[in-house]
């Protein structure tokens, strides 16, 4: 079949195949084709020989390990609808609607390109890290990396602050359903920082002494922080850096968010804390693979492929659009929105933090997002100015995440 810029452009469109050179895209597209499948056709996903199936145009059941799910598709309106699904068992199906246009990409092909679809020569890899990146971009584009569980009692807590009605009870039901973030909080209410005149023995009364604001925000803290454990003493340090950093730029997030009023500080501090989350699978990946990992083959797998497992994991816990721009974008300095946004806040923030610790941070003129949201760059060795009357708050924040 002739290559037209249709398989081309279809290809570019395909979070399957979107992240392949260009070259390499075009090379596949000559081997892909479009397909008219009639109606009332069912079409078993094993005869299909390991090719994906999209659907373009049309409607169309897909029957996927017993559940059955109705697609839909208009060409040139929205996107492909992927009729295989990830790992298909032997009695995956899909029965036409109505006449439809699917789309074929061979899968052996696929497959062979999607190996080699990292360009490891091009970058300053030594072998090891080299075979490492490869890997886990095999596995990113064929869905099958680990990734963190969902971290339900962070969820529904977060789902509370768009419940008017939502109290004390509310949130101590769902503190007590995770006993071992119900133990964390007793003991951090029971801190030096929080401590009564006599002990808090449980999680109602260690709501009342903290607040229900504080109790949320920590709770929340509490939750997300058992996605970044690892157990090898190189892991666990580098864990313990992207969680610091997490934290540090949740708490900076959130008076920023306080301070523009635009935006749900909430929010904003949850944004911070899920940002690096996509630094998490490959840590715990490097872990499984290696006996001795090195420092510097983590750094330089997170570097490069952090985004790309930010966005998968944010996508999974199914937090949201507005949280999945700021996992793709934690590490882009020059992101510019037209309006202020979670990702602005958190690139800010984040800049604020690295600041605070002296560490390597790039020039605020340089950073758009401090125009998006109405911020005037400080200049370099200063603070952001809007800041200061929210120290209190800050220090408050520090010593709750024991920062």
């Amino acid at each position: 079949m002739q290559q037209t810029s249709d398989e081309i452009a279809l290809l570019a469109e395909l979070e399957l195949t979107r992240d392949l050179p260009e070259d390499t895209r075009k090379a596949l597209a000559a081997k892909c084709r479009f397909q008219e499948v009639g109606a009332k056709k069912r079409v078993k996903v094993a005869g299909l020989n390991g090719d994906r199936v999209f659907l373009v145009d049309g409607h169309a059941v897909r029957l996927s390990h017993g559940v059955a799910e109705r697609l839909q598709a208009f060409q040139g309106l929205s996107e492909p609808e992927d009729l295989c699904g990830d790992a298909p068992d032997a009695e995956d199906c899909f029965v036409t609607e109505t006449p439809c246009i699917v789309f074929r990409i061979p899968g052996a092909e696929l497959e062979r390109l999607l190996s080699s679809g990292v360009q490891v020569d091009d970058m300053d890899l030594d072998p090891k890290e080299g075979e490492f990146l490869s890997e886990i971009y095999h596995l990113i584009s064929n869905n099958t990396l680990v990734l963190p569980a969902r971290p339900e009692v962070a969820l529904k807590i977060q789902e509370m602050t768009n419940d008017p009605e939502a109290g004390i009870a509310e949130l101590t039901e769902i503190i007590q359903s995770d006993g071992t973030i119900a133990g964390a909080l007793l003991h951090a209410t029971n801190s030096p920082l929080f401590r009564a005149a006599k002990e808090i023995k449980s999680i109602r009364e260690a709501v009342v002494r903290l607040g229900f604001r504080n109790t949320r925000m920590l709770a929340v803290n509490l939750a997300l922080r058992q996605s970044f454990l690892a157990k090898n003493a190189v892991t666990k340090e580098a864990m313990e850096v992207v969680w610091t950093d997490s934290v540090l730029t949740s708490a900076y997030s959130y008076v920023i968010a306080d301070h523009l009023k635009i935006l749900d500080r909430d929010r904003a501090l949850l944004a911070g804390l899920v940002a690096g989350i996509g630094a998490v699978p490959i840590i715990q990946f490097v872990e499984l693979r290696e006996h001795q990992p090195k420092m510097q083959t983590i750094q330089s797998l997170l570097g490069k492929l952090s985004s790309i497992t930010g966005v998968l994991v944010i996508n999974y816990w199914g937090l949201g659009d507005d949280l999945v721009a700021v996992g793709e974008n934690f590490d882009n300095w020059s992101y510019e929105a037209e309006t202020p946004d979670y990702t602005s806040v958190t690139i800010v923030g984040r800049w604020a933090a690295l600041q605070s610790e002296g560490a390597q941070h790039p020039s605020a003129a340089e950073v758009p997002a401090f125009r998006v949201l109405g911020l005037v760059p400080p200049q370099p060795g200063d603070s952001i100015a809007e800041l200061e009357s929210s120290g209190k708050t800050l220090e408050s924040l520090k010593s709750m995440f024991n920062l």
